[in-house]
């Protein structure tokens, strides 16, 4: 008798229980366009204060690594205004979630983008993706059919991966690749090792392309949540570039939302349906500026220029002793001994402050230079400091 009901319970159970899988996937496999755009604003939103509440001090002004603003006129608040306008930019992110809102997601960005402003260091590409998502969902009023919407938001995510793949394919980039690998990696034969490091730009240019294909779409995810998954393990196995977790887990969820069931009627309809203005816009910020990037009008990272030789990382060389010996105690614990002269790495001092890396371009490690020739009691001496980019 006990057996007869403790098989009957057993057949129930698992048949509720099989039940409640199938619909949990079924509801995920059959989300609406408006659902998707819900879930993906959701998610961006969740991975920009993930990587937000890593780096803390990166929203403040007040602290030991100077802030570095678009326009010398911008209002730069202090302590502790900084920290008013910090925590209140996260509760209308917070907002956003529990109350979508239009007016909402469009003040948000223009909200992020004085924060720029007042320090581009703020720009990291994560945090302007998931900063795009949400300006490319509300950018559309209500009269616009969610699926116009939807597709727009794709043109972000196909080219977060083609031209990710794009800058990549420059002979200076497989020789760090390599370098890097057999650095961490020596245990993996170097053939082996040498031929992924050349793959590479060309699957991160293909992971986009394939994104456009139905009969590709679904395998594409597939291998864009492997490549991710990959990352993270590789970051938790070097123990460092945490700030980068988040940014992984969220495209994770994001392409399965977006790509899974999507269905398109030509490779190229992401591109070409419902085009109007505002399309107009996201295919700039999406194409047409990172296509000027090749030519140097456009800022790497928000090219989606990422873990590419094109970017310049620098050293600073203090050659004055008198500026060496003037600089704060918290800017002297980063300087580091080199042929009889003293050192600066802003990625170590950004990365300890801000913990984020330095923003990399040209025009940011000037104004951090004249920053550190402010100290010099002859600011405009000849060859205080020297820039050397060490990554070439």
């Amino acid at each position: 008798m006990f057996r007869v009901l403790k098989r009957k319970f057993n057949s129930i159970y698992n048949l509720k229980f099989y039940k409640f899988e199938k619909n949990v996937s079924m509801n995920f496999l059959n989300l609406t366009d408006s659902q998707k755009l819900k879930w993906i604003q959701i998610l961006s939103i969740l991975g920009f204060l993930g990587a937000s509440f890593y780096a803390p001090k990166l929203w403040l002004t007040t602290k030991d690594f100077p802030v570095i603003p678009m326009f010398d006129w911008i209002y730069i608040p202090t302590n502790p205004i900084d920290s008013i306008i910090h925590w209140s930019f996260t509760g209308l992110l917070v907002l956003l979630i529990f109350k979508p809102n239009r007016i909402l997601g469009l003040f948000i960005p223009a909200f992020y983008l004085y924060l720029c402003f007042v320090d581009q260091n703020r720009l990291q590409p994560y945090f302007y993706q998931s900063i795009l998502t949400i300006f490319t969902i509300n950018i559309f009023s209500k009269k616009h059919k969610p699926r116009l919407i939807l597709l727009t938001v794709s043109l972000l995510f196909f080219a977060t991966y083609f031209w990710s793949g794009i800058h990549k394919i420059n002979e200076i980039f497989y020789e760090q690749w390599m370098h890097a690998l057999v650095k961490h990696f020596s245990f993996i034969p170097k053939p082996l090792l040498k031929f992924f490091t050349y793959m590479v730009p060309f699957l991160e240019m293909f992971m986009g392309i394939f994104l456009l294909f139905n009969k590709t779409r679904k395998a594409t995810t597939i291998v864009i949540t492997s490549m991710h998954t990959t990352i993270i393990i590789v970051l938790f196995y070097l123990g460092y570039g945490f700030n980068v977790v988040p940014w992984n887990l969220q495209n994770i969820a994001i392409v399965w939302v977006l790509f899974w069931t999507l269905k398109t009627k030509t490779p190229l309809e992401i591109f070409t349906s419902h085009f109007n203005y505002k399309k107009g816009l996201i295919l700039t910020l999406t194409v047409l500026l990172p296509f000027s990037n090749i030519f140097g009008y456009w800022d790497h990272l928000l090219s989606f220029s990422f873990f590419t030789s094109k970017l310049n990382y620098y050293y600073i060389q203090i050659n004055d002793k008198e500026l060496e010996q003037n600089l704060p105690e918290h800017i002297q614990k980063y300087l580091r001994p080199y042929e009889n002269k003293a050192i600066l790495y802003p990625n170590e001092w950004a990365g300890d402050i801000n913990r984020v890396l330095f923003y990399p371009e040209d025009r940011i490690i000037k104004h951090l230079d004249t920053y550190l020739k402010s100290f010099s009691e002859t600011p405009q001496k000849e060859g205080l400091t020297t820039l050397v980019i060490y990554n070439k």
